[in-house]
């Protein structure tokens, strides 16, 4: 059985594995929960453990020196947060993650997780390919910072998002991640009003509709286009 029989996206970590690489991973660690607004990791502090999040969803951010936030992403069940300075004694965390919702991990301290990779090659290519997808999300961010048109570059986020945590259900697309409007544009990098503003046009045209936390994508075609991503998306945006 391959990743793509398990109950977690292809796109997550747990989704990747082969069965039996998931089943040792999940016994791994200790089990822990915590409600929607627990910080399980803090920025700047020194520690060991790898969380994998076996349920529910974690928001990643920095605190900037002004007192500002500036959300990387989200994070869902199938994936791990904290496996850089797991994996390197020398760093310290370079983000906070605090639960978007109630959530169910896997604690791994540092040994145990090195150990697991050393013994099951595909856990450490896959997490070589986590990381790696990460640091285009962000190389992603940068670039369209450039851009001036805050429709165009909600769009391009709420593209991508689909993408990696979206569930297409008939002709629309449904958003597994709980943002609100101001997570939306810690991530991409907007203002409250922009964003709210981008969303009111979005909807108005029948790109999308909204609820409370919940963004429904009704034409993802169209939506595509407004991103610039048509006729040719980059692979990071095509599932």
């Amino acid at each position: 059985m391959t990743g793509a029989d398990s109950q977690w996206p292809t796109t997550t970590l747990l989704g990747s594995l082969a069965e039996r690489t998931r089943t040792v991973l999940l016994a791994a660690g200790a089990e822990n929960r915590y409600d929607r607004n627990h910080f399980l990791l803090r920025q700047d502090e020194e520690g060991d453990l790898a969380h994998l999040i076996v349920d529910g969803a974690v928001k990643v951010f920095v605190e900037t020196s002004s007192g500002g936030k500036s959300v990387f992403g989200i994070r869902m069940a199938g994936e791990m947060v904290g496996e850089m300075s797991a994996l390197d004694p020398r760093s310290r965390r370079s983000a906070s993650v605090q639960a978007s919702t109630p959530v169910v991990v896997r604690s791994l301290r540092r040994s145990r997780f090195r150990q697991l990779m050393a013994e099951y090659p595909d856990l450490s290519l896959e997490v070589t390919r986590m990381i790696s997808a990460r640091l285009r999300w962000a190389n992603r961010r940068r670039v369209d910072a450039t851009i001036k048109d805050g429709r165009v570059k909600l769009s391009r986020l709420l593209v991508e998002v689909a993408a990696h945590y979206g569930e297409q259900v008939g002709d629309h697309w449904e958003l597994r991640v709980p943002l609100t409007q101001h997570e939306l544009g810690y991530v991409a990098g907007l203002a409250n009003r922009t964003v709210e503003k981008a969303l009111h046009d979005l909807e108005h045209e029948g790109v999308i509709s909204k609820s409370y936390r919940r963004i429904r994508i009704v034409d993802m075609e169209k939506l595509r286009l407004i991103a610039g991503w048509g006729e040719n998306p980059p692979p990071c945006v095509v599932r």
